[in-house]
């Protein structure tokens, strides 16, 4: 069912990518024209649309692949090529090899589309981080990779011997900004902050919050939910939900009963109580009558 539903994804997808640059049919496969010229030979059996620069698409096959050494029956698999507007293909190196086809998967689309200046490839099970030039900035597989929003940064993740995931951020050097030991991470670009979350993965363990370089600035016991140069905002679970927004300079702290706080950036937040949304700046929360009603 699954493997279904992938294909017929891929074929309305390109569709919609067939309408806006044009293409041609021959022998039951497709190409691409652009400008009158034939930009892809007719080749594939479908293309997914270019991205949202407009200049990374995937051109994929059909091909089989055994079920294993014992069963002789085959599987359909879908590989896919990362083309450019150029009619460039990606090569991946992987360790002592080079990698030129990839395996379609549900998020394949998302992962060239998603991104302005990077995209994320899957090869033998593991994830690489390329630039929408092909060139590849990482060497080292990780089970899953996330554009920062902090630019050139990258929050990285991988499986433990005991089958849970540690999360860690690198550069776009692949050198270590924070080293791969928590369960969550966040950023936050207006400051260059990474919150990092020891959440279920000790009992004791604190939520830390580094600076751009990986030093360690802030340490809490408590759940970090967000924090700026100014000021921590924690989130606390039990035995019910709120938040403290601590002031770093003040050191005071103010519990706010709100069901979500979104940073907004320059300690700026909105808040959300009894499903309305209240926009205010950390420095004035005493301002906000709403906090202070009985």
């Amino acid at each position: 069912m699954k493997r279904s539903f992938s294909i017929i994804s891929l074929l309305f997808l390109s569709t919609l990518c067939f309408a806006q640059l044009g293409t041609f049919k021959k022998n039951n496969k497709y190409g691409f024209t652009k400008d009158g010229v034939d930009l892809m030979p007719a080749v594939y059996d479908t293309i997914l649309p270019f991205d949202s620069t407009k200049t990374i698409c995937m051109a994929c096959v059909k091909t089989q692949k055994p079920a294993n050494k014992f069963i002789k029956m085959n599987n359909m698999l879908i590989v896919c090529k990362y083309i450019n507007n150029k009619n460039e293909s990606l090569v991946l190196k992987v360790k002592n090899d080079t990698v030129n086809y990839f395996a379609f998967h549900k998020k394949a689309f998302d992962y060239y589309s998603q991104y302005k200046d990077y995209m994320i490839v899957s090869a033998r099970e593991k994830k690489y981080v390329v630039n929408k030039q092909f060139k590849q900035i990482t060497f080292s597989g990780y089970d899953e990779i996330i554009p920062s929003s902090i630019k050139d940064h990258f929050i990285v993740e991988n499986k433990t011997v005991s089958n849970s995931y540690l999360d860690g951020v690198i550069d776009k050097e692949e050198k270590q900004v924070v080293p791969m030991e928590y369960t969550h991470i966040k950023s936050n670009p207006f400051d260059t902050l990474f919150i990092c979350c020891t959440a279920q993965l000790k009992m004791t363990g604190n939520d830390d919050v580094l600076d751009i370089n990986g030093k360690k600035v802030q340490t809490f016991n408590r759940h970090v939910d967000n924090a700026s140069k100014n000021f921590i905002i924690h989130r606390v679970f039990e035995p019910y939900e709120y938040y403290i927004i601590l002031d770093l300079h003040t050191k005071k702290e103010k519990i706010i009963n709100a069901e979500d706080i979104t940073y907004l950036g320059n300690d700026n937040v909105n808040i959300k109580i009894k499903s309305k949304y209240y926009k205010t700046s950390l420095f004035k929360l005493d301002e906000l009558k709403i906090l202070n009603d009985k």
